[in-house]
């Protein structure tokens, strides 16, 4: 027989209980409210490496021309996915972008208005930590290193701006190009790269890094990597 907790209309006898469901949800609202402060959008002005003057001069008129999310691990320190603030993408979104399949492509990153800086990447794991202009009163992310199969996510996305939340649960391993991420059943859509996913409690699982269409599953950095990257540079930052 299966047992279940309602949080709701309750006999007074369960009042205790009630508190306790109540004072739980009151927790989870309070941690998402935290982790929607710390993230980020990231817009992008992707070229073409090695451009003419009139290619040039078309990206100029053209300014931004992709979106990206990323999220405060510290002073002015956001973390955030590699191929999106390198260039690196696959085909399909240089043809969605007016780019050449082939075209090799150089990406820079503004937060506010203002450049923001690489200050390390982990390639393999498809981060990049930047290092932006203004800095946000923001906590300093706990990581969750081993995730349960089923286990519930949240993935915070803001691409444009727009705040998105996407609910979904982990999934398991995943091999990517001979290196190992994570999945997680979570609905994706441009802009989402770089995204912070969290558990209930607002622990870091892993940062979003793409989307397998194939198997519906998103794939996500894991938090050991981005908790080493972070780890390399914190307190580093400038004034």
């Amino acid at each position: 027989m299966k047992r279940f907790v309602v949080c709701g209309l309750l006999p007074v006898s369960l009042s205790v209980l009630v508190f306790v469901c109540g004072a739980g949800a009151r927790g989870r609202a309070n941690v998402l409210k935290q982790r929607e402060r710390s993230t980020v959008s990231l817009e992008l002005e992707l070229t073409k490496k090695n451009a003419n003057g009139l290619q040039r001069l078309v990206s100029l008129l053209t300014g931004v021309n992709a979106y990206a999310t990323g999220f405060f691990v510290g002073d002015r320190l956001v973390l955030t996915a590699y191929h999106a603030v390198s260039g690196e993408l696959d085909s399909s979104k240089k043809l969605a972008l007016g780019f050449g399949r082939d075209d090799e492509l150089e990406a820079r990153a503004f937060v506010g208005g203002c450049q923001a800086r690489i200050l390390g990447v982990d390639k393999d794991a498809d981060l990049a930590l930047l290092e932006i202009c203004s800095a946000r009163q923001t906590e300093t992310p706990t990581f969750q290193l081993n995730v349960s199969k089923d286990e519930k996510l949240l993935l915070i996305a803001r691409p444009r701006g727009d705040k998105i939340i996407s609910y979904g649960t982990f999934s398991g391993a995943y091999n990517f190009r001979g290196l190992e991420y994570w999945s997680a059943k979570l609905s994706a859509r441009d802009g989402f790269s770089g995204s912070p996913v969290y558990n209930e409690h607002g622990e870091l699982v892993g940062v979003f890094s793409g989307y397998d269409w194939s198997q519906k599953l998103a794939v996500i950095s894991p938090g050991d990597r981005a908790q080493k990257l972070v780890a390399q540079y914190a307190g580093t930052s400038g004034p």
